[in-house]
This record gives structure tokens, sequence and C-alpha cells, in this order.
């Protein structure tokens, strides 16, 4: 039922990895990129809604941020939350091991970072727009609600937003259409940042972006790490126990012969034993 599109998830997952091996510096690079698409999603967001009625204000940040994971899939980059869900399933086929998947989320997680506090540096340096302007204190004020939140809330708050974007890429790879995956990655993105969850590659450049400004003795470091590492653990479990596990386990049924069912394993297995 589900066979292709997770032969086709794996095959990402083991690409990771070897892009890693064989191309380090080009690896990071893809990851950074992902790291500045997901920011300039959030510079349209926080922009867009400076002066939005309060009652549109999560329905119009959801709908354009949207244009983050649209970029990011069309464009091509390296997405850390993408990978909570590529990796599980690699190594749940046997084509990778939980080193190489620790070793894919770390390099994926400080690229993003990386991309993130390039573009805010860069978006300081054009200015800032509405988000150093008149938007200063709608900005200010989302990012104290999330150096307030409870750990907890964090961390389930982290595990529905993966849960819903690698639902979206999901879908994507169930589709060849273009317009279909514009419109498939439209729903869960709005959905999850109109229920206010959080993205810790999102949160990278908020937080970049807050310390840059004047006001940046407002925003405590250690309430930045605490956010990005519970928001980081809750993004990892909504794409790798939600979405991976649960798509395998309806394919497989967590059966021992899981391994030989991929299409195409018989011909690596035989490549590989040449």
């Amino acid at each position: 039922m589900y066979k292709d599109t997770i032969t086709t998830l794996v095959d990402a997952g083991e690409h990771k990895v070897t892009a890693i091996r064989e191309n380090m510096i080009g690896f990071l690079i893809g990851a950074a990129m992902a790291g500045a698409y997901i920011g300039f999603g959030n510079i349209i967001m926080y922009s867009v809604t400076a002066h939005v009625d309060a009652a549109w204000v999560r329905l119009v940040s959801g709908a354009v941020f949207s244009a983050a994971l649209t970029i990011v899939i069309f464009a091509g980059s390296e997405l850390f939350t993408g990978t909570a869900m590529y990796m599980p399933m690699a190594v749940l086929s046997g084509r990778s091991t939980i080193p190489q998947l620790l070793g894919v989320w770390t390099a994926t997680w400080f690229g993003n970072l990386v991309g993130a506090v390039v573009l805010a540096l860069l978006f300081k340096g054009a200015g800032g727009g509405a988000i150093f302007g008149d938007g200063r204190e709608h900005f200010m004020s989302a990012v104290a609600a999330k150096l307030s939140a409870p750990s907890s809330e964090l961390f389930f708050r982290g595990l529905l937003c993966n849960w819903l974007v690698c639902l979206a890429i999901w879908m994507c790879n169930r589709t060849d259409d273009a317009s279909a995956k514009i419109f498939l990655i439209f729903w869960p993105i709005t959905i999850f940042v109109a229920a206010g969850f959080e993205h810790s590659v999102a949160n990278m450049f908020t937080f970049a972006t807050a310390l840059l400004m004047d006001s940046a003795n407002s925003v405590p470091i250690s309430g930045v790490f605490r956010n990005l590492i519970w928001v980081t653990l809750g993004n990892l479990a909504g794409g790798a126990v939600f979405v991976a596990c649960g798509y395998w386990l309806q394919e497989h049924g967590g059966g021992h012969e899981a391994h030989a069912k991929l299409p195409g394993d018989a011909d690596r297995r035989s490549t590989a034993a040449e």
C-alpha cells in the first residue's frame, strides 16, 4: 500500500548518508540553504501579520509561512525536520545505521542553524523591514511567548509540528504533480502555524533576529537554548514516531522480514556482493 513511497524516502535517507561521506561541504551548504529558506518564511509571516487583526493573525501566519516549505521542496535543500522521517525509515530498512542517522541529524541541524543566522544578519543589514520597524512589538511578543513556554509544552508543540511537516513531505512523495504538491504542502503547514506549534529551524531564525535587535537583552541565551533543545526533541519524535514508524508498521506490520520487502533491495544486495 505504501511500499513505493517508503522506498523513495528510504532512498532519500541513504542518499544523505552518502552525501555526507562524499561531499560534506556540499551537504552543509544545502542545509544552510534550507535554514535560510525557512527564515524567509518567518520574514513574510511576521511582516504580513504585524498589523493584521488579532482574529486573523494565526490563520494568515499559517497561510503565508507555507511558502517556506514550498521553497525547500521545490528548490532542493537539506531540512533537519525532514530527516526526522527519512533517517528512521532508512534505519528500519537496514540501509542506514544509528550512528549514520545521528550524523545526518547533527550535520543538518547545525547547517540549518548557520543558514538561519546568516539570513538574520543579511536581513538586519538590509534594514530589517517591518520586523525591525513598526512590527517589532508584534515580533518580540512572539519571541517572549516562545521563551516563556514550559519545557513540556515546547516538546509536544515540536512533536505536533513535525508530525504535520513530515506529513506534508510524505504526501508530496505520493504524487508527481507539481500543482498537487503545492496544495498538499499548504494545509499541514497552515495547521501547525495557526495552532501555535514549534518548528526548531524556524525558531533558529526567530531567535537570531531577536538577538540582533537593540532589545536583545530581553532574549536570554539560556532561554533560547532551552527552547531549541525541547523543540528539536519534539520535532524528532513527531517525524520519527508518528510518520516514519507509523507508516512503516502499516506496511510491514513490524515483521522480521520487513527489510526484504522493499523494491530493489535484492538488486542492491547483489550489487554489494559483487
